[in-house]
């Protein structure tokens, strides 16, 4: 069986159309918990609409809103009784075909998780672009997910797209989880991986529907240099994994990805300062390298 957590906060405007593309599945081997974090519109009324729906199994409201949807993770995983969860973001929707071939991949592959393509759309339904495929094929080893596709980035961009196996997910996450900003989820799959057996798995077809907003909280946090305040921990955690040395190749990687994260969003003067000290601290060669190029700067 699958849980599927709705986590809701404010999606009063998409929140019927997630909860019915749940219901709707063709894959009906599931249950739903829907977990709303104090919302201040009339979320509550449209999720209390279902509430004698068969499928629903918990409706859980905070009086407090926790302040980071991880909380709202653990809580619905710890209700979880299916071996798979799909968390299915409350403002983002799915084709009904989603779980079907999802866990068709899932059993044709013994899959720790396996994720859709996925549709970026706007507040309006419509579609913006696609993602690009991330696999070459319809699987690959856990060992090829962590050191070839995790390694630099999340490739795993979107929790709606994703079904994992519960028995995968390691505890000690959820305090680390709660320290992070933007990087979570990245981290949270590199853990399942490290931690399950099995393989992971991409249904070549686009059944996710990803809402982009117009306040782009992923724009907020590049110019604020959370990729590298709390990304750059999360690959060096991943490459000591796997064994991969942190040699000029990776140290040079990431300082290019400083300096076009640098021009592109015009990162301030203050953020500059915190790459350069976390740098400094965790990988100082990735320090000097900046430090050359303001000297080669400067006597230009």
């Amino acid at each position: 069986m699958v849980s599927v957590i709705i986590p809701s906060y404010n999606h009063e405007k998409y929140l019927k159309h997630r909860i019915d593309s749940v219901l709707n599945q063709t894959y009906q081997d599931f249950e739903l918990i829907i977990l709303d974090d104090k919302s201040k519109d009339n979320s509550k009324e449209v999720i209390e609409s279902y509430r004698n729906n068969p499928k629903v199994s918990h409706i859980l409201y905070n009086e407090v809103n926790s302040g980071t949807t991880f909380k709202q993770w653990k809580k619905g995983i710890e209700l979880a009784k299916g071996d798979y969860i799909w968390i299915a973001e409350s403002d983002d929707y799915a084709d009904v075909t989603f779980l079907e071939k999802t866990m068709s991949l899932i059993e044709k592959n013994n899959s720790v998780l396996c994720f859709s393509q996925s549709y970026i759309i706007d507040e309006h339904d419509h579609i913006k672009r696609k993602k690009e495929t991330v696999l070459e094929s319809d699987s690959c080893t856990l060992d090829y997910f962590l050191s070839h596709l995790l390694l630099y980035g999340n490739v795993v961009y979107n929790a709606s797209m994703v079904v994992f196996r519960k028995d995968a997910i390691d505890k000690s996450v959820w305090d680390k989880l709660a320290r992070l900003k933007y990087c979570g989820d990245w981290l949270f799959w590199a853990t399942l991986a490290m931690n399950g057996k099995g393989t992971v798995s991409e249904v070549k077809e686009y059944l996710n529907y990803f809402r982009n907003h117009s306040s782009n909280v992923s724009n907020k946090a590049e110019v604020n240099g959370l990729t590298f305040l709390e990304g750059f921990p999360i690959s060096k955690m991943i490459a000591k994994k796997q064994g991969i040395k942190l040699g000029k190749q990776f140290r040079e990687k990431w300082f290019n990805e400083w300096q076009h994260y640098r021009s592109f969003y015009q990162l301030s003067k203050k953020t500059n300062l915190k790459i350069f000290l976390l740098f400094l601290k965790r990988e100082p060669i990735i320090a000097y390298y900046e430090l050359k190029r303001l000297f080669l700067r400067l006597f230009k």
